[in-house]
């Protein structure tokens, strides 16, 4: 079993959350639960979608990292004003808390992606999303057949190759733990949204103790003395 992930001791802070993040990630509900990590954290946007645990003062929450906090310092994170209120006071503004990388988030969420808006037949960036964990590597191959390319990932989240013909594709996406998912029939169709139906990991329930047996019956013998004879 992996040991639990550690804690970091941070200062949290919030701001107006809004849709121009630098992960690119769409459709986020402007009250969610979201993070903007320190620039030396953000890693050319490998965390981006990911998510971290933070308890505070008032509370815990579960957070999506979104975003890059660019006036942050290393132990800084800029938390949404949703998810700084479920773990501090906004009237703070700060709070010192605990945070951790949580790892295969449960339930798993499904994947999906958007083709980027300049893609064509000789050069295409695909965004992937519900994806719950850090990605490795993302690949693509024509389904006329072929390797899989390697493709690049850029600082806008978005994984591009070019000279890989005009699709449709299989898409093989890795995360940093080793799960692997075939995302088939990707189509050039920028800024198209597209949902899969597909996870990248699997949770294991866990399994539901044996019940337990019975106790045996106590079967409590009592013994009549037989009656004494009748004297004549």
């Amino acid at each position: 079993m992996d040991a639990s992930p550690p804690l970091e001791q941070v200062e949290a802070r919030f701001y107006d959350f809004g849709p121009g993040v630098a992960c690119s990630l769409p459709d986020l509900p402007p009250d969610g639960y979201y993070v903007g990590v320190p620039t030396s954290r953000y890693e050319g946007s490998a965390p981006c979608g990911s998510y971290v645990d933070i308890d505070g003062p008032l509370g815990s929450v579960r957070a999506q990292i979104v975003d890059r906090c660019t006036g942050c310092g290393p132990d800084q994170y800029d938390l949404s004003r949703s998810a700084f209120e479920a773990i501090a006071d906004s009237v703070d503004g700060v709070a010192p808390v605990r945070i951790s990388i949580v790892r295969d988030p449960n339930p798993a969420p499904e994947l999906f992606y958007r083709v980027q808006q300049s893609s064509s037949t000789s050069w295409i960036g695909i965004l992937f999303s519900g994806t719950g964990n850090p990605l490795a590597q993302v690949a693509l191959r024509p389904d006329s057949g072929g390797d899989y390319r390697p493709m690049r990932r850029g600082y806008d989240n978005y994984w591009t190759v070019s000279g890989i013909g005009r699709g449709p594709f299989t898409a093989q996406v890795t995360d940093i733990y080793g799960h692997v998912a075939y995302v088939p029939g990707v189509a050039i169709e920028p800024g198209q949204l597209r949902r899969t139906g597909i996870q990248l990991y699997d949770i294991t329930a866990e399994p539901s103790p044996a019940p337990s047996e019975p106790p045996a019956p106590v079967v409590v013998t009592t013994v009549v003395a037989a009656p004494a004879p009748c004297t004549p």
